[in-house]
């Protein structure tokens, strides 16, 4: 656990047993091999000890390039970008730093960029120097805080090895590819804050970049689904090819995401339109019932009404619409397959006798609900459609008493 990076894996081999090593930490100068299980190797005994090597390549193709991003953020973005902290595993890598969140064109360059310095394939070394000199040289990126003892290893990525000339030079304890090309691919995955002012980035690199394209195929190819199911005529999403590579694979993604995009577009376009007719069909029908429901009011100073096979939305409408042919307060109730929908609206200068909010209140327990709002307009709900006609006459009778009927 050097660097950021996550401990090595892998297994302890006696004559006949053998352990698991889970993790391995450094204790001052000795390295302690942390094992599954109770027991352990008997002292003195022969024993062989191997290392999860596939795991090991991928932590350090993850390490290697969280050097070449951290140089790309200074290089794109700014000087003043200042690490904060970061984890280097098997899976990924997040790299925390200081400063404003990058914008789309930003992330894009510092992408490009770092897959540009894989492509290099240039030789990755590291030396070891006496602190003391390291903290002369402005070129070598170190974190104040950290503690160094009187010698220090310096990890350089470009130049010829050893030299202390690379492009990218940091103190750093963990484990690295020996060519930047080993790292194959970069992709970053997702940037937010977490913290005030210290952003992440989340990113892959080699194989785990593959992995989180195919994932992000399926991902794509749900959302796309759910999008062809709202609007059937939509084209087809291109298909991903397994057997590109990977760096051909991230292409892929990208161009799936932009046809998603557009198709969400179209999709959205398509909501667009098909909510306005709705739109227009709910106020013409709620225009409708409001002309037959106030002819039916005799005297036009309330009204308290059953709309047949409605909803909240519905309601709300005919109440509007309403508004204009009524002086009075108005109640309106709906049932819709077993549930009940209520609407109580009450001019603002009948609220000192009578508020829609507390109508509400008493009537949508009736009808085993409940609802609120404010004292000129109030919505409830319930469940027991059979006391539908017992909550109409409650509410009559407290209107006409509110009247001094």
């Amino acid at each position: 656990e050097m660097g950021g990076q996550v401990g090595d894996a892998g297994e302890i081999k006696g004559q006949s047993q053998s352990w698991k090593i889970v993790n391995t930490q450094k204790a001052g100068a000795p390295w302690i091999h942390l094992i599954d299980g109770k027991d352990g190797p008997a002292a003195g005994s022969h024993v062989t000890v191997t290392l999860d090597t596939p795991r090991r390549r991928a932590i350090e193709r993850h390490h290697t390039v969280t050097h070449i991003l951290h140089w790309a953020l200074h290089e794109l973005v700014s000087a003043d970008a200042t690490q904060k902290g970061s984890y280097v595993g098997p899976e990924k890598l997040t790299f925390d730093f200081s400063g404003a969140a990058l914008s789309p064109e930003q992330k894009r360059d510092v992408e490009r960029r770092v897959n540009e310095k894989i492509g290099e394939n240039a030789p990755v070394s590291w030396t070891e120097i006496p602190y003391v000199e390291a903290k002369k040289r402005s070129d070598i990126q170190q974190f104040f805080g950290d503690k160094y003892g009187d010698v220090v290893r310096v990890v350089q990525i470009g130049g010829p090895p050893k030299t202390l000339s690379g492009y990218s030079m940091e103190l750093c304890g963990g484990t690295h590819v020996r060519a930047t090309g080993e790292i194959d691919c970069f992709r970053i995955v997702s940037e937010s804050a977490i913290a005030a002012g210290v952003r992440r980035i989340e990113a892959v690199a080699g194989g785990s970049a593959r992995t989180w394209a195919e994932q992000e195929g399926v991902r794509q190819q749900e959302k796309f689904e759910v999008l062809a199911r709202k609007k059937s005529d939509i084209a087809t999403l291109p298909t991903l090819s397994n057997s590109a590579s990977t760096a051909e694979m991230l292409g892929q993604i990208d161009v799936r995401a932009e046809h998603l995009r557009k198709v969400e577009e179209d999709v959205h376009e398509w909501e667009k339109q098909n909510s306005k007719a709705a739109e227009a069909g709910l106020q013409s029908r709620a225009a409708e019932i409001a002309t037959e429901l106030a002819s039916t009011q005799a005297d036009q100073k309330s009204c308290v009404a059953e709309v047949k096979e409605g909803d909240g939305k519905l309601l709300q409408a005919v109440v509007d619409a309403l508004k204009a042919k009524i002086t009075g307060p108005i109640f309106l109730a709906s049932t819709a397959e077993g549930s009940v929908s209520l609407v109580a609206s009450v001019p603002k200068e009948f609220t000192a006798k009578i508020q829609a909010d507390k109508l509400i209140q008493q009537i949508a327990p009736i009808v085993g609900g409940r609802g609120g709002g404010r004292p000129e307009g109030a919505r409830g709900a319930g469940k027991d459609a059979t006391k539908l006609n017992e909550a109409l006459d409650e509410a009559r009778r407290i209107i006409e008493i509110s009247q001094g009927s």
